[in-house]
């Protein structure tokens, strides 16, 4: 959020030196203007009427004649062109039109030396043999004159400038001043926004710059908050009812256990109702397993279960993993053999030894469940990079096809097949700070990797 703010800033500072460049473009384009337009008028005429003054001659019989060149060349560009004496009559011509008078009075030649004579801009020049008059095209030209006080010309020069970069100054100082005050406002909201990021209620101040934000900012906090309220308590009610059911259920099951081992070793039962004890010994010990992982899977989504994290060296606690997976009835049938590299045997994690005794119990237990027949297992500990690689393979039917895409994918749907105890691996690896990758073992069998970041 403070890169948000600063963007802001450099916005508002951009828009100020942009401003400043069209001022300087801008000037520089009214000289650039004047230069062309200058450049127009010397393609427009030949010679300036100060340079025609100064070739046009009168010689001692009164004539007037241009040196080097003819009259053509010298007025090329103009429309016309005269000579007055001191009392304003026209001594000389040069295609002087019709309608123009062959006298003026002064009166007459102080108007249209500055400005028009009938319509057409007039240049004059005086010179010994009298006021030369060079007339240019009508529509030509605007001629106008300019006056002004030399008090205002000095003052311009001498404290225009310093009026100009004053105004300069005045237009950045209001736009760094609102910009701070933008700034600031955002500045506020910006920090509403991590608060909320973290899970905590905002209520910001609705005045200045940012108000609208900030008050739409204040009810999307009320409403998080309100649905983080239904939601924490809709979960509350879930755990509390699965610990709830788990519990009504472990006092029957306990019974249930016990009195099918009890019949299952009555030596006066006939074979086959102690098969069926066993049978139910079995199917029992299954749905306890079920709860347990049902119960577990809750705490640990909605972060009810401890982690009692110690560190702990991994040789020691893998091999007292393996034995007491073992020494269960789970084992009966099952061989399994435990791969530890020399670093990874001494490599120290930090782990909940009754998590990871669950999520160990739960993969070997999986194998074994879900493969008719004897099946044999390998626990191989190597070390890669800063974390325990725990690799749990077997050599039975592997993964059907349903159950390895929803390990692999983690969608859950309507019809994903029952990967619960999996699940609650998942769970447990992520629990703390690792991952578990399912995969199918070659040539055949299911092949789990766990990894655990070493202390």
């Amino acid at each position: 959020m403070k890169t948000f703010v600063r963007l802001i800033r450099r916005y508002v500072l951009l828009a100020v030196g942009l401003s400043l460049l069209l001022i300087v473009l801008a000037l520089a384009l009214v000289v650039w203007i004047g230069v062309q337009f200058g450049l127009v008028w010397q393609r427009e005429v030949t010679y300036s009427y100060e340079e025609i003054a100064d070739h046009l001659q009168q010689n001692d019989a009164g004539q007037f004649l241009f040196d080097e060149q003819d009259e053509a060349y010298w007025l090329d560009g103009y429309e016309w062109a005269m000579v007055l004496d001191d009392g304003g009559t026209v001594i000389w011509q040069y295609q002087l039109p019709r309608e123009l008078d062959r006298r003026y009075t002064a009166s007459e030649i102080a108007v249209f030396s500055r400005w028009y004579l009938e319509d057409y801009p007039v240049f004059c020049q005086v010179r010994e043999y009298g006021l030369l008059v060079l007339g240019m095209p009508k529509d030509s030209l605007w001629k106008y004159s300019f006056w002004t006080y030399p008090d205002l010309i000095e003052w311009i020069f001498y404290r225009g400038t310093s009026l100009l970069a004053g105004v300069l100054v005045l237009i950045l100082v209001l736009c760094l001043v609102f910009s701070w005050r933008g700034a600031k406002s955002l500045g506020t909201v910006a920090d509403g926004l991590d608060t909320l990021a973290e899970g905590r209620t905002v209520q910001l101040p609705t005045r200045g710059f940012a108000g609208e934000l900030a008050e739409k900012l204040n009810r999307t906090s009320a409403q998080i908050q309100y649905r983080n309220e239904i939601i924490q308590r809709r979960d509350t009610a879930r755990t509390n009812w699965i610990a709830g059911v788990s519990h009504d259920i472990r006092t029957p099951l306990s019974l249930i256990l016990g009195w099918s081992e009890q019949l299952q070793q009555d030596a006066t039962l006939p074979d086959g109702a102690r098969h069926k004890a066993e049978g139910i010994r079995l199917q029992s010990e299954k749905i306890r397993s079920l709860v347990e992982d049902l119960n577990l899977t809750s705490k640990l989504q909605y972060g009810a279960q401890p982690l009692r994290r110690e560190a702990v060296q991994a040789g020691p606690i893998l091999r007292k993993l393996v034995a007491d997976f073992c020494n269960s009835p789970l084992a009966d049938g099952c061989e399994i053999e435990l791969n530890m590299t020399r670093e990874a045997e001494q490599a120290v994690i930090q782990a909940d030894q009754a998590l990871l005794a669950r999520a160990v119990e739960n993969i070997l237990g999986n194998s074994v469940r879900h493969n008719r027949g004897a099946v044999r297992c390998w626990v191989t500990a190597t070390m890669e990079e800063a974390c325990l690689c725990l690799t749990v393979t077997d050599d039975g039917v592997g993964y059907p096809a349903r159950v390895l895409e929803a390990l692999q994918s983690g969608r859950v749907e309507e019809n994903t097949p029952h990967i619960l105890g999996l699940h609650v691996v998942e769970q447990i690896l992520q629990a703390h700070g690792g991952k578990v990758l399912f995969s199918q073992n070659e040539p055949k069998g299911s092949r789990v990797e766990m990894h655990l970041p070493v202390a």
